[in-house]
């Protein structure tokens, strides 16, 4: 497996170092045991990784073929932020510095992901669940919305904080630039060929899993 930095995940690095504050070491080990949690469960469920992408959104890890089913997809996605809420746990009654940081951090992580937007974990394990019940087309539709109203609740929280009491309006620019990738990627015609012969290799291969069960139990 391949491992690649970008220079926004140096440009956060350098920014939460500059800091020199618990945060920085805090937000790197909550960062590493949120990624553990999909690299185990990759592992688990037999699936090889061809990169590990660290950007200005956290990771990517990107799969070495397509996943076996959408079960393995929602597993795969939900793997991290579990990761997260148990290494949060341990430190639920602490006070030290680095503890509150850590807790804070892992808990963010966590939640953070869980949002119902498209390139989550959230928006990954919703998607596999409504694909599962109800096939890609409904599945993608309700994504869609999903990620529009969630981006839109964060930037106007991001904006009510900014306005209220000064924030830092980092979340304003995270929300906003978020926002605008979710509808430049909409309709790009090789976003949506990716996505459908990703979603048509995963289909494929539950209809051969189950033309080999029905062989078999003959």
């Amino acid at each position: 497996m391949k491992i690649r930095i970008t220079p926004g995940a140096i440009l956060l690095l350098a920014v939460l170092a500059f800091g020199q504050s618990p945060l920085f070491f805090a937000t790197a080990l909550a960062a590493a045991v949120h990624e553990c949690g999909h690299l185990l469960a990759a592992r688990l469920l037999g699936i090889p990784l061809r990169l590990l992408e660290l950007d200005l959104m956290g990771a990517k890890i990107v799969p070495a073929k397509a996943l076996p089913s959408y079960r393995a997809e929602a597993l795969l996605a939900a793997s991290g932020p579990l990761f997260s809420i148990v290494l949060a746990l341990p430190f639920l009654s602490a006070t030290s510095p680095f503890s509150v940081a850590l807790r804070a951090a892992t808990l963010s992580f966590a939640l953070f992901n869980l949002m119902p937007i498209e390139g989550f974990d959230g928006g990954r394990v919703l998607f596999a669940l409504l694909a599962t019940r109800f096939g890609d087309s409904t599945a993608r539709r309700c994504l869609f919305l999903s990620s529009y109203l969630s981006l839109l609740f964060l930037f106007a929280l991001s904006s009510c904080l900014l306005l209220r009491y000064g924030e830092d309006p980092t979340l304003a620019i995270l929300s906003a630039s978020l926002f605008a990738r979710l509808f430049l990627s909409l309709g790009s015609p090789t976003t949506v060929g990716r996505k459908k012969r990703g979603f048509g290799r995963i289909r494929e291969h539950a209809r051969e899993k189950r033309s080999y069960s029905a062989e078999n139990s003959k």
